[in-house]
């Protein structure tokens, strides 16, 4: 799902609820890891430095595509788990205006209970992969 056919309000809460259909951790970590694995190949030639996303433990990689009016992702890491949450982002905010991605904080985090269960180092990374998505769509905005 690119997010284009829902808010993002409604993407977050759709994660939310397929995180509830599981019944133990394990499970939804299994499903992360899934996620990760379905994430579209991000080409070699684009993990740089300038795509690289500052204050994650794993390496992790964000480009973004600005067409349209509207902005899509292309994302790695070198680890299943990260890409996994990284999977997630993108879902939210693929697809969606810049300023929609601007005025929208990735509740789901707390909300599905990934804070609960996963490291400090884990969240702070996942946010930090979210503030530079956001920081690309305040670039895409003033650049429109």
């Amino acid at each position: 799902m690119t997010g284009t056919t829902s808010t993002i309000q409604e993407t977050q809460d759709s994660i939310v609820d397929d995180f509830g259909f599981f019944d133990s951790w394990e499970d939804r970590y299994a499903y992360i890891i899934d996620l990760g694995q379905k994430l579209p190949a991000m080409p070699d030639e684009l993990k740089t430095d300038e795509y690289k996303v500052r204050g994650c433990q794993s390496q992790v990689w964000i480009y973004p595509q600005f067409s349209n009016g509207v902005l899509t992702f292309l994302a790695d890491s070198d680890a299943s788990s990260v890409k996994g949450l990284i999977a997630l982002l993108v879902r939210v905010y693929a697809g969606h205006t810049p300023a929609e991605i601007i005025a929208s904080e990735p509740d789901f985090i707390d909300r599905a209970g990934l804070a609960e269960n996963l490291s400090m180092v884990r969240i702070n990374g996942m946010r930090a992969a979210a503030k530079q998505i956001r920081k690309y769509a305040l670039n895409a905005q003033n650049a429109a």
